[in-house]
């Protein structure tokens, strides 16, 4: 390998593939904030934290699938792509967990709803949540084939399907406020049912040509990839976990109206993660490769590089909530949720430590070591359960915010000494390299314009092609 690792080049390569993920993780964002947004001025109190439950119980769903399934079947596809033997016979395996780990979540989401409603005084969700049992079916091959897209490095059904399935939700709820109909909980559900549905169809129609299945399938294969997604499954459940503690904690103990108001400040921060999610996908197949080949310089330059490319792109955002929070949250949420302004100048602070959280876990799991990732993903899970329920009796809403920051930056401090002890990683290195990341985005741009203009002027001064006078 040649020293051109030092260039702008690999900067770029992180904007640029950055940006096809954040293309489609923006997509489902913008629908999901568009329908927050409305949710926000349609629905009571009540109604907005009984919706926002079931969405938590989907998102947990969901986490846990991704963690099962999609990093080990990724890995192993991108390893055995060429050998289309091992290439079928692990998507084989990997769709067969896929059905088992949803019929589980079926019998929980069945059994689990009265408890919820009884816990968070939510009576709404016992009745919409049975629908996520359908949905969570829909997500099977929605799932699968977005996985093997993703391992093919195929991006545009993970967009298109996304796009349909957050779309669908987002234009039932507008059609609901521009013919004044009533905004109900059920239909709301049976809407993202229908998203799930043509978001199948949609995902199919570009994972089709990478579809391979074995007739039996493979006991082998089966056992190593549930026996590598235990640990990506714990994490996520355990980042699932204490992602949303806070707004748990205060939904139980002051009741569903804190928990709206709560949750409102969160939908605007959940913007600011986007990056560091939508980097980890261009992450993880590149650094699968280095497992086993002892580059620790390789693995140290790319988590310092994906942390530079994600703060370089949230920090503005950062900079926007602290600044402007009071004009946001009237914007989104309306007057009602006024009092979410100052709580989420501190949640927009979470943003700050996700690019370093997300990159230590896309290292770790990529490079062989989930367990490590899950060890210390589930001891902040702990710590933050256990500071939210001290927190927020003595606080309210800003115990909430108080305690997840400061599992946070504990949880960062304990991370950053794993990294470089084993990998020589350094945070200030990460942040030193931002300056680069500014650059190379400004040159790709002024790169990008200077093509249009070069392309427009040539179209411009290209005589039109004589007629043809030969007989």
């Amino acid at each position: 390998m040649s020293g051109r690792h030092t260039s702008a080049a690999p900067a770029r390569y992180w904007l640029r593939s950055g940006l096809l993920t954040l293309l489609e993780r923006g997509c489902g964002l913008v629908f999901a904030f568009g329908t927050a947004a409305l949710l926000l001025r349609h629905l009571s109190k009540p109604g907005f934290a009984a919706w926002g439950l079931f969405l938590i119980a989907g998102y947990f769903v969901e986490m846990g699938r991704a963690g099962l399934i999609q990093n080990g079947l990724v890995r192993h596809l991108a390893i055995y792509r060429d050998r289309k033997g091992h290439y079928a016979a692990i998507s084989t395996a990997s769709l067969l967990l896929n059905i088992v780990f949803s019929l589980a979540c079926a019998l929980l989401l069945w059994s689990g709803a009265g408890w919820l409603s009884r816990t968070f005084n939510a009576p709404a969700i016992e009745q919409i949540l049975p629908v996520y049992v359908w949905i969570n079916f829909a997500m099977i091959p929605f799932t699968h084939f977005n996985f093997i897209q993703q391992a093919n490095l195929e991006f545009r059904g993970v967009f298109w399907s996304t796009f349909c399935y957050r779309g669908m939700l987002f234009a039932w709820v507008l059609w609901c406020v521009l013919s004044e109909r009533p905004v109900e909980l059920y239909d709301l559900a049976m809407a993202m049912l229908a998203g799930a549905v043509l978001g199948v169809a949609c995902s199919w129609l570009f994972a089709r040509r990478h579809l391979q299945h074995a007739w039996r399938v493979d006991g082998y294969w089966l056992k190593k990839l549930a026996g590598y997604g235990k640990y990506v499954l714990g994490t996520n459940l355990s980042t699932m976990f204490y992602k949303n503690i806070d707004k748990l904690s205060l939904g139980h103990l002051l009741g569903p109206a804190a928990f709206a108001v709560y949750d409102a400040a969160g939908k605007v921060t959940q913007m600011i993660e986007t990056p560091s999610f939508s980097i980890a996908q261009v992450v993880f197949p590149k650094s699968a490769g280095y497992e086993g080949s002892d580059n620790r310089e390789g693995v140290k330059r790319l988590y310092e590089r994906s942390v530079a490319a994600i703060l370089a792109i949230i920090l503005p955002f950062v900079a926007l909530v602290l600044l402007f929070a009071e004009p946001i949250i009237h914007l989104f949420a309306g007057a009602a949720y006024m009092e979410s302004a100052s709580v989420m100048r501190l949640t927009a602070l979470f943003g700050l430590f996700m690019p370093f959280a997300v990159q230590f876990g896309t290292i770790l799991d990529s490079t062989g070591k989930p367990a490590v990732n899950f060890l210390y993903t589930l001891f902040t899970a702990a710590l933050n359960l256990a500071l939210s329920w001290l927190f927020v009796l003595k606080y309210g809403l800003f115990g909430a915010a108080f305690a997840t920051l400061t599992a946070y930056t504990v949880s960062f401090v304990l991370m950053q000494r794993y990294l470089f002890r084993h990998f020589g990683i350094s945070a200030l290195n990460a942040i030193a390299c931002l300056p680069g990341v500014y650059r190379s985005l400004w040159l790709l741009l002024r790169e990008k314009r200077q093509q249009e203009l070069a392309t427009g002027e040539v179209s411009r001064i290209t005589p039109e092609k004589p007629a043809n006078l030969n007989p």
